[in-house]
């Protein structure tokens, strides 16, 4: 009897070793090159503005203008304030890949007027003064950093669970980090010294310290090892909603939370006050920044 148990048992494993082997998964078909192709033309208002079209409306598409400004969606815009040749590349996706394609387009005269925007003007100092500026955290400061619920409550945008006092920071990394704005070229620096600081979740999971390759507990989050993210671009959003302003590769403002899109809650010529949601959590980061003098 126990032999033919242990022939059914068997069989039985088998059967459904046999079974999972059929199952097979595929990841469909990736984009082709020609679903990588865009069309382009001048706004109406202004030669210098460029608008975008993908072709094939049902990818995801990120947009590479060649002026130093990346962006995504089926339709974007593009400013260009100098003259000259430009190469634009459209990066289609799916879960089967990507496809890519590349045009040039050519801007006949400079247009220094769209480089004016009183946005720009104070986050980089502007076209009739440096063109760069340096902000660092306010932290000497009380709530120059802080969390609160996302969505926001009906308090608006505040961090009503956490503000922080001055220097409550000291040693975690985050004090030293400056982030210079450049006008030409929309440059973004992010100067490191070596770490930075990133959220850690309280219950164990995976936060954004996976983002890194090394670091340590610091004072309820993480301080990461972070080398220096040079020549990247910045790029601020005016809409109807809210003011962003974004970063790109794997550069950051403030803490770390796993997002580099960032609201802009108050712009002058001294200050900066941005909030951030929580890739990882229903939170909000705060922090405010004031220029290098």
């Amino acid at each position: 009897m126990k032999k033919i148990s242990i022939f059914i048992l068997s069989l039985t494993v088998v059967l459904g070793l046999s079974n999972c082997e059929e199952e097979t998964f595929t990841l469909g078909e990736g984009p082709r090159e020609a679903d990588a192709a865009f069309t382009f033309e001048p706004s109406t208002d202004n030669a210098n503005i460029i608008n975008f079209t993908a072709s094939n409306p049902n990818l995801n598409a990120k947009w590479d203008f060649g002026n130093g400004t990346k962006g995504e969606g089926t339709n974007a815009t593009a400013s260009y304030p100098n003259k000259g040749t430009y190469t634009v590349t459209l990066t289609v996706l799916n879960s089967g890949g990507s496809a890519s394609s590349s045009q040039e387009i050519t801007i006949t005269e400079d247009d220094l007027s769209l480089l004016s925007s009183p946005l720009f003007t104070l986050l980089t100092g502007g076209i009739d003064g440096p063109g760069s500026k340096t902000w660092v955290m306010d932290s000497t400061e009380a709530g120059h950093f802080g969390v609160g619920p996302n969505p926001s409550s009906n308090q608006g945008d505040v961090p009503e669970y956490f503000s922080a006092d001055p220097l409550i920071k000291k040693g975690v990394g985050m004090y030293d980090d400056q982030y210079v704005f450049t006008l030409s070229g929309f440059k973004f620096d992010q100067i490191t010294n070596g770490n930075v600081y990133v959220n850690l979740n309280d219950d164990g999971s995976p936060g954004a310290e996976a983002d890194f390759s090394g670091g340590y507990e610091n004072q309820g989050d993480f301080t990461a090892f972070f080398e220096d993210q040079l020549g990247e671009q910045w790029t601020i959003k005016e809409n109807e909603v809210d003011t962003t302003l974004t970063v790109s590769g794997k550069s950051f403002i403030g803490f770390y939370c796993g997002t580099r899109t960032f609201k802009i809650l108050k712009l002058t010529e001294n200050e900066l006050s941005l909030r951030v949601a929580d890739d990882h959590n229903p939170l909000a980061w705060y922090f405010r920044l004031v220029p290098v003098e």
